[in-house]
């Protein structure tokens, strides 16, 4: 039997990024290019519907309100929040590395499309905000550049320590690490420990997300991929334990088996696998359960 799942994966992804319209970098690993499309997916998955909490010092200033009304309307209805992302978003050869990081995403707030761009106007201003099962959770607007402040998790921690608490280490301390610094380290690809305080002042080492790799993706995505391919590399294992029984299955179809047969991964969604015998027709629908 000739099949290479794995690989198969990789050529249909590149392929739903290329009809996305996301720009792809020349001479680019396929595997961060595919690892970065799913970032910029779990962007999309801020658009709702979803609830929404604020956190208690939560101020909206009023020259950005009206465009941040309506951002949030498609954060807690549904929409194309696309236009609020920035123009890195859409260009998977760059970075995002506070979202990469920490998960925190960054959104525009203008109320008004750019002319001949699908993006809101650009403002100093930006909202700050954090998806966790199905609720979004506005941190704070910021003015433009606190990407790397440690002030962010401690706001985050201060309205919803449970969110901290499943990266944080209570108790203990780390070297002191200036935002700037943090934010240097960040472009070489080295995760950095956030110091915060709990209510009683006692020292945490945490964040609120898993980190980024040496090469500046997300882990959490690269853990997305490296799963995905676990997955496909145990199907493959099983396909090719039931060869005689595939092969009994196409002669049932009335096709005489003269040459190796050779299955071939044609399509995928989050609940199947669709796969199919390239030389005699034959085809199969897989449950992802």
């Amino acid at each position: 039997m000739i099949i290479d799942l794995q690989n198969d994966y990789k050529k249909l992804m590149i392929e739903k990024i290329k009809k996305s319209g996301l720009k792809i970098p020349v001479n680019y690993d396929v595997e961060n290019i595919i690892v970065k499309y799913f970032a910029f997916l779990r962007k999309k998955e801020f658009a709702g519907p979803h609830e929404i909490k604020r956190s208690k010092n939560f101020h909206c200033p009023p020259k950005v309100l009206k465009g941040f009304s309506n951002l949030e309307n498609i954060i807690r209805n549904g929409g194309d929040i696309t236009p609020y992302f920035n123009r890195a978003a859409f260009d998977l050869g760059r970075f995002d590395d506070m979202f990469s990081d920490w998960g925190i995403m960054h959104f525009h707030l203008g109320d008004k499309l750019i002319d001949g761009e699908h993006l809101v106007e650009r403002d100093d201003f930006v909202l700050f905000a954090y998806l966790h099962k199905n609720v979004v959770y506005f941190i704070n607007i910021f003015r433009h550049g606190h990407w790397a402040d440690s002030d962010v998790i401690q706001e985050m921690y201060n309205n919803w320590p449970s969110l901290i608490d499943r990266y944080g280490f209570k108790g203990f301390s780390s070297i002191p690490i200036e935002n700037k610094h943090r934010r240097v380290l960040r472009e070489s690809g080295i995760n950095t420990p956030v110091q915060i305080k709990d209510s009683d002042g006692n020292p945490i080492i945490s964040s609120s997300g898993l980190g980024i790799t040496s090469v500046r993706t997300s882990i959490t995505d690269s853990m997305a991929f490296i799963n995905a391919n676990n997955t496909l590399g145990k199907l493959q294992l099983y396909l090719l334990s039931q060869e005689e029984q595939i092969k009994s299955e196409i002669q049932k179809n009335g096709y005489e088996i003269f040459e190796e047969i050779q299955l071939e991964l044609i399509d995928f969604n989050p609940t199947r696998l669709y796969i199919q015998e390239i030389k005699y027709n034959w085809s199969m629908e897989i449950p992802l359960s």
